[in-house]
Order: C-alpha cells, then structure tokens, then sequence
C-alpha cells in the first residue's frame, strides 16, 4: 500500500460542511490501495478559532489512521485587536498576504514537518484540498523541494466564486495570477463539479488530461 500525505487544514474534530469530503476520502482511500497520512491543525487551534466541532466524525475513520497535528498560527488575537481599533480593514489592505486567509502563516510554518513525513515515510504523493487556497501554496512548496507527484482538490472555486471577500478589484486581480501561477504546477486537479471543471480548463488552470470530476456524495 503506498503511503500518501493528506494535507487538509479543515479536519475532525472540526465540525461543518467543509471537512466532509476529507473524511470520506481517508476514511474509503485505501480500499484503492493509498494509505493516507493526515497532516492538519491542532484541535485546540478549532476550538480557539471558534470554529463548530464534531469529535464524532473521527469515528467514522479507521482507528490506525496516521494524524499529524500542528499549531494553526492564525492571528486571532490580532484580527480581534484591529477589529476593537477599527482599523482591521486598512490592515487588510495594506497587508493582505498576512490576512487574506486566517490559515495564511500556516503553510509556511508547516513546510519542514511537511518534508521530514515525505522522507521519513517514503512518500511520493502529496493531496491538498482547498478552501483554504493558502493550501495551494504548501502543496507547490512540496512539490519544488521533494519533487514529489502533487494532487490538488478544490471543493469550490476561489476567485470565481460569491463567497469570498477582497478588499479591491487589485487584491482581485492579484489573486487571479496567484491562481494562475500555482495551480497549473499540479499534477493533477480534482474539482466537485463539472462545471467548475469546465471553468478551470477554459481559464486555463488545467486541462482535460490533467483534471477530473469527484462530486460530493450526499
């Protein structure tokens, strides 16, 4: 069985819509013979973020599931503090490398653990799934240094999508080319829906050969 590194920062005991298509894939992965090692955020970290928990979840996956647990990093405290101020705004603006996702340090304080389980457990593979997108970014870091095969996982679009705030058509723009620069590098793209799929082919982020449709179960 060949070992894979599962990088999903939304995971059990974090609760809600976005860890359900993580739980699936660890919980079924290995009946197609991948044996998936999960690298995600400290359950302390959820609860500090406030974010809705469901312990119950972790039941639904096998008990010898590898979990590698790391602090968050997310500013909480600082974003509370510009809020009182009322100036957290400005410091999205000026500053949106450190705020456009509250998982922005994440993926850079997580690198060397990242590494040292894709030598110490032989691995050749490494998924990520998005939201958030700062994800994207460990995923290619990964890939870069190890030179391992990298799989990334959209479970919505980012800038095409209505859910998500930027603090001016520049921010916009900005992040289009992030998009634009990043996700190409994938080795392969897996979108939740064949309309999105067609999205991204049309914007040329991937294409037919390197992408493909896994819908969510219901």
């Amino acid at each position: 069985m060949e070992n894979i590194l599962f990088i999903a920062y939304q995971f059990p005991p974090r609760g809600g819509a976005g860890v359900q298509r993580s739980v699936k894939l660890v919980k079924h992965l290995r009946e197609f013979g991948y044996n998936p090692i999960v690298l995600t955020v400290e359950a302390s970290d959820i609860r500090k973020g406030g974010y809705p928990e469901d312990p119950s979840l972790l039941q639904q996956l096998p008990e010898d599931i590898t979990i590698i647990r790391t602090p968050a990093h997310e500013p909480i405290d600082l974003i509370n503090r510009l809020i009182r101020r009322k100036i957290f705004r400005l410091a999205w603006f000026f500053n949106y490398k450190k705020f456009w996702e509250r998982s922005a340090l994440w993926p850079a304080s997580v690198l060397p653990t990242a590494c040292k389980i894709v030598a110490e457990h032989n691995i050749k593979l490494v998924y990520t799934t998005s939201g958030p997108f700062s994800s994207l970014e460990l995923g290619l870091e990964l890939k870069r240094k190890t030179g391992i095969k990298w799989v990334a996982d959209f479970r919505d679009p980012y800038t095409d999508a209505y859910a998500w705030d930027f603090p001016s058509k520049f921010h916009w723009l900005k992040q289009r080319k992030f998009e634009s620069r990043i996700i190409p590098e994938a080795d392969k793209v897996i979108l939740n829906t064949p309309e999105v799929r067609k999205l991204f082919i049309a914007r040329g982020l991937t294409s037919e050969l390197k992408s493909i449709c896994i819908t969510n179960g219901f």
